[in-house]
């Protein structure tokens, strides 16, 4: 008799890119220690809430609430509570939302590829537009302006203060950007009204004593008897007025205070956040904002200011004839993807334009197949790659080099989806960092296991079916990792404590290769024992002679039985297992031992071995 120990952590593979055949594993997870392998249960779902019907379009923690769009609709929920508030529609899109917090969760931005949004700590949301001022260039500074000039504009509510140096405009304030433009206000630079005072007697060295010095502002020029000429006022203290060249003579009588700037040329722009459609992602970089659209342009916010976009503050992804993917923040670079290839860039500094450059050195040959794949977490990026030959794979970023971690039968899985409609997050628990996959169109769910490098298939049960991992979207509040229902509203956090997915069965399954032990002579199963811990719940345990295409009649085997074991386990030249748990119990299981007699001369041929994991 010969013993043979079966791992139940199968690798996937895949002769066909589906899950009708080859090993995998499904709604588990690995957990190795001391060069033994579990084979454990993912964490389940427990229901918070139901926020709201219909489909959702992203979830993101801000300002201590969650925040998620379903149906084109904005919610703002308290993680304590769960109550729902509606903050307002956003524009028709099918696209998911892409979110950053600002500095200090000033502002919460985030876009659906059709327009700009932007929520505030005290709940208001409002949508980027371009019918504010938002700049005002000195294209002529002027000459022999004083302090004491405003700004008026030729319409609106717009309302802005000139700092004057030395006679010349240097800066303009906008205190109020204004509302409602279709074009730019004209601005007119208005001179302080002339002041004529009476001298109130002998002058000091530099100075004059005025009956009043109201109306009189620093940078007037001064005339009268006793006067130097083009005396300019320095500064004003009391009714004393210290001009810039000394008097020649006994001041007395009227004084004339005049600003005789002139020339300065003022011009207001408004608001030009660009015009989509936007790709996937947004960035937050030293303090901008930064999205990228559809014709290779990436735009930035005024710096510290996600209020305000201007015209020229862009850059093109044009280092390579490629088209613009997706954004996302690696490091201190901003990382663009293209469909081939792939730009990083840094902040230079530059004063007009784009802060950013490109960091040519790093530019690579590998692009991203849907930018909503990208996931941008613990110094790394992860997401589904393609290059100018055909195939994709999934990478990371290790530093600015791009490591592939999907097998080539993660590869079959990825070229049998379009790819069109996907979405990705990464979850983190209990010492495994695990990046969330769902292909809708041949509705699956791939995980990746960044620590144990393994991929696994996550699945829901609805009632009456599997289908793709339901919680698409994720966000962590209050230290809780909620994620959002694809369909329905429903908001759940990850539960190690629960065993189902909000009442429903999760179905654990591992789907071994076919197994001949060396040889293709007839084998007669004997016991068949289940090693793991003791739970109260059934395995159903049934085998395929015919390479998948039908399994035996399930078999059970209680979990909870000193000998978790069946036996008379039929014969067959080569047969893979298939082994089921569905209980509402938690599971860390290792292996199936079976024991095997050869049917020919020579049974002891061939003798049994610890447990042999798949890399």
């Amino acid at each position: 008799m010969t013993t043979e120990r079966i791992a139940l952590t199968q690798p996937i593979d895949s002769r066909t890119g589906s899950f009708a055949s080859d090993a995998y594993c499904a709604n588990v997870f690995f957990d190795t220690s001391n060069g033994k392998r579990d084979w454990v249960k993912r964490p389940g779902l427990t229901k918070a809430t139901t926020i709201a019907s219909g489909t959702a379009q992203g979830l993101t923690a801000y300002n201590g609430n969650l925040v998620s769009v379903i149906n084109n609709t904005v919610y703002q929920i308290n993680p304590s509570s769960y109550a729902v508030t509606n903050l307002g529609s956003t524009s028709a899109s099918t696209s998911q939302s892409y979110f950053v917090n600002t500095f200090l969760n000033n502002y919460l931005f985030f876009h659906n590829k059709v327009n700009g949004y932007l929520l505030n700590k005290s709940g208001t949301l409002s949508t980027i537009n371009n019918t504010t001022v938002v700049a005002i260039s000195i294209d002529n500074p002027g000459l022999n302006y004083s302090t004491g000039i405003t700004l008026s504009f030729s319409s609106g509510s717009v309302s802005a203060t000139a700092t004057v140096v030395s006679g010349n405009i240097t800066t303009v304030t906008i205190t109020n950007p204004g509302s409602g433009y279709s074009s730019a206000p004209t601005c007119t630079v208005n001179l302080p009204a002339t002041q004529t005072p009476t001298g109130t007697g002998t002058s000091g060295f530099y100075t004059v004593s005025v009956s009043s010095a109201s109306g009189i502002y620093t940078g007037m020029f001064a005339s009268g008897t006793g006067i130097a000429p083009n005396a300019m006022v320095t500064s004003i203290n009391g009714t004393t007025i210290t001009l810039n060249i000394p008097n020649t003579a006994t001041v007395s009588g009227t004084i004339t205070f005049q600003d005789l700037g002139s020339g300065a040329v003022l011009t207001p722009a408004l608001n030009s956040f660009p015009a989509g459609p936007f790709v996937s992602g947004a960035v937050f970089l030293d303090q901008y904002v930064f999205i990228g659209t559809t014709n290779n342009r990436i735009y930035n916010c005024n710096v510290g200011d996600p209020t305000q976009w201007n015209a020229l503050s862009f850059l093109s992804f044009e280092q390579t004839g490629d088209t613009l993917i997706g954004i996302a923040k690696h490091l201190n670079y901003l990382i663009a993807y293209g469909s081939s290839t792939t730009q990083f860039f840094y902040d230079a500094g530059n004063a007009v334009g784009s802060p950013l450059t490109v960091a040519p050195s790093y530019t690579m040959e590998i692009g991203c197949a849907n930018g909503d794949s990208l996931v941008a977490t613990s110094n790394t990026v992860i997401w589904v790659a393609t290059t100018k030959t055909y195939g994709k794979s999934v990478y990371l970023m290790d530093g600015v080099s791009p490591i592939k971690v999907s097998t080539s039968h993660i590869d079959r899985h990825l070229e049998a989806d379009s790819l069109t409609h996907v979405s990705a997050y990464v979850y983190k628990i209990n010492g495994h960092t695990f990046y969330i996959l769902t292909l809708y169109n041949t509705n699956k769910t791939l995980v990746y296991d960044l620590d144990e490098k393994m991929w696994y298939t996550w699945t829901s049960y609805n009632g009456s079916s599997e289908n793709y991992f339901v919680p698409t979207f994720y966000a962590d509040a209050n230290n809780t990792p909620y994620c959002l229902d694809s369909t329905n509203g429903n908001l759940y956090y990850f539960n190690t404590n629960v065993y189902q997915d909000n009442g429903q069965p999760i179905y654990c399954r591992s789907v071994t290769d076919i197994r001949d032990n060396g040889t293709t002579k007839r084998k007669f199963y004997g016991r068949l024992e289940i090693v793991g811990d003791k739970v109260a719940g059934n395995m159903y345990i049934s085998h395929s002679s015919n390479d998948y295409a039908s399994y035996s009649t399930p078999r059970v085997v209680n979990l909870n039985a000193p000998r978790a074991q069946i036996y008379l386990s039929g014969a067959d030249r080569r047969r893979s297992w298939q082994f089921l748990c569905y209980d509402n119990v938690p599971l860390r299981l290792d292996a199936a031992e079976i024991d095997f007699r050869l049917g020919e001369m020579d049974q002891e041929q061939s003798v049994g071995s610890g447990t042999q994991y798949k890399r």
